[in-house]
């Protein structure tokens, strides 16, 4: 990844390990990160990041599919259209929210994926894997790049 790539962005990072929020840190993203009691929280660390920076462009979230779920309802409206989710799919569960969402928000300009860790993959991998969703390019219509 090259240093600053992410610079100017914002990105909420709930329920993630350190080395996700470090590693957009690293390229240059303003960090805003919680491992929200309830996930009803997230609402207000939203609110709280829009308010001291002004947008929301990332967010990576972790945990169960419900926390998720929830999360996306609250981050993706405050993306404005050009956002990036990476959720950590941990389980089956998570990664069907993932593409329930997907498909819902298809035409919004917000990419939404999953990243999930296989067998030997250290927390380091599943940052770099997360840094690349992050920074897929956005074209003239709002859509980024299609794997």
């Amino acid at each position: 990844m090259i240093p600053a790539a992410l610079s100017g962005r914002t990105a909420l990072v709930v329920g993630a390990g350190a080395a996700v929020a470090d590693a957009l840190r690293r390229a240059g993203a303003n960090v805003v990160r919680r491992d929200p009691a309830e996930p009803v929280s997230v609402r207000r660390l939203v609110e709280q990041t829009l308010g001291a920076f002004g947008r929301l462009d990332l967010a990576v979230n972790g945990g169960e599919a419900r926390g998720v779920s929830l999360a996306m309802r609250y981050e993706i409206p405050a993306m404005r259209g050009t956002g990036r989710v990476v959720n950590l799919a941990m389980t089956a569960d998570v990664i069907e929210v993932t593409r329930a969402a997907a498909v819902e928000f298809a035409g919004s300009g917000v990419l939404i994926n999953a990243v999930a860790a296989g067998p030997g993959d250290s927390a380091g991998d599943v940052a770099d894997a997360v840094l690349w969703l992050c920074s897929a390019p956005v074209s003239a219509g709002g859509a980024g790049r299609r794997w």
